[in-house]
């Protein structure tokens, strides 16, 4: 369907051309509220017609005043909010292009038409597909744009961009501005429970990664009673992925799969290709962590495949680094590093990552024997780690550092090593 969408014709015109595409006169339109003369002005463009008339004339044509006086077509914004449904599943489904195309053209129209709603959720979907291609800064300036029509937006929405921007500045190495901004929403007490789902969920990793998993826990409790309220299954589905890290991390790694697997099925019944490889993704780094490693490598390869074919290279870059980290642990150092070579360009992007695979490779130059490079590694992962507030994985770093500088002899630098790991240690909730 192709929508006028831009503001091509003057609205005493238009006036004019619903009028006689209906076959009426100046008169029979104008009468009784109006007289014939002031409508033939009106219609010429030499008065404006008050509000209380464009009511009256949208109310005699059978439109809302909006409808008249933007040009838009009964109708026009369920159908456009139905077209970025559509290509939101092509984008999950990896049709990027189309998606991204369908975006740029809703959102083209929205503008003209003067749906801040549409146009929010359009630009918030530009946005996504600057995520799944892994350009972070792309994705937070969309974000930026959408929040600015964000007043007119569902809660939903406004929820998912905060989530989304917070998301970004994590992966910016800002973790506690993103973490900020979504307490302060929190607090301002969102009154619709997807909304509020969508903002614990986006709480619980940065928080885990900073050592904050007190916090992160009340935010996965919380978000369980929550869950039974919400409607949109994605959100549902979102928070289940999350929370799995909660549980994994306090024991609980029985109830942390049921989590990831219930979110599979939710974003599968949903056409979430995407997101659902995302949750295998974190199925098999959890499998890894319980030390089934033919499960983990099994799980971690069919969610790198598919993550690659879709087109997201925020999942592909993150899954593989997990897949090497198997294969380091099962005796194959060079599968390892070859991983972590394939997609070392991405890594860049996302401060954790980068910080992950740089320890990872200092773990493969150590299982190699290359200690010294091992050592160099290590402590370039540390620093980043540090730099980024991720207590958690600078703790576990900083051990593994000291360990390698011990077998070289050189005990003054891995005593330090190993209280730099405690420093970060300190920096955690427990």
């Amino acid at each position: 369907m192709t929508y006028r969408g831009e503001m091509t014709e003057p609205l005493g015109a238009r006036i004019r051309r619903l009028r006689t595409d209906r076959g009426w006169t100046q008169r029979e339109l104008a009468e009784p509220g109006y007289d014939r003369g002031f409508l033939a002005k009106v219609e010429t463009g030499s008065r404006p017609p008050s509000d209380e008339m464009l009511a009256y004339l949208a109310e005699r044509f059978g439109l809302t005043v909006d409808e008249l006086r933007f040009d838009r077509p009964p109708g026009v914004a369920d159908e456009l909010r139905a077209s970025l449904d559509e290509g939101y599943r092509d984008l999950e489904q990896g049709r990027v292009a189309d998606a991204e195309t369908r975006f740029a053209a809703v959102a083209k129209q929205a503008a003209g038409y003067h749906l801040d709603d549409v146009e929010c959720y359009a630009r918030f979907c530009q946005a996504e597909v600057k995520w799944q291609l892994f350009d972070v800064a792309g994705a937070q300036a969309e974000l930026e744009h959408a929040d600015e029509l964000a007043a007119a937006a569902p809660p939903w929405l406004r929820a998912m961009i905060v989530h989304r921007w917070s998301g970004c500045r994590y992966l910016s190495g800002d973790a506690g501005a993103g973490i900020a901004r979504v307490e302060a929403e929190l607090a301002a007490d969102p009154a619709d429970p997807d909304a509020e789902l969508c903002l614990l969920s986006a709480l619980i990793h940065p928080l885990m990664e900073m050592g904050g998993l007190h916090r992160a826990r009340r935010a996965a409790e919380d978000g369980r009673r929550l869950a039974r309220a919400a409607t949109r299954p994605d959100f549902v589905a979102r928070f289940h992925r999350q929370a799995s890290q909660v549980w994994q991390a306090i024991g609980r790694a029985d109830q942390a799969l049921r989590d990831l697997t219930e979110a599979c099925r939710l974003f599968e019944s949903v056409g979430f290709d995407r997101d659902a490889a995302r949750c295998r993704w974190a199925r098999g780094y959890l499998l890894r962590r319980l030390g089934r490693l033919d499960e983990a490598r099994s799980e971690l390869t069919a969610a790198r495949d598919q993550l690659a074919t879709i087109g997201s290279d925020e999942g592909l870059a993150g899954a593989t680094v997990e897949l090497a980290e198997v294969r380091l642990r099962q005796d194959a150092p060079d599968e390892a590093a070859a991983l972590v070579a394939e997609v070392w360009p991405l890594l860049a992007r996302d401060v954790e990552a980068l910080g992950e695979a740089t320890g990872l490779r200092g773990q493969i130059a150590a299982a190699q024997g290359d200690l010294e490079t091992a050592i160099r590694l290590l402590r370039e992962a540390a620093e980043i780690q540090r730099g980024a507030s991720l207590h958690g994985a600078a703790v576990s770093t900083s051990l593994r550092l000291g360990d390698a500088l011990r077998q070289r002899g050189q005990l003054t630098e891995a005593i330090e090593a190993y209280r730099r790991g405690l420093d970060s240690a300190a920096g955690t909730e427990g």
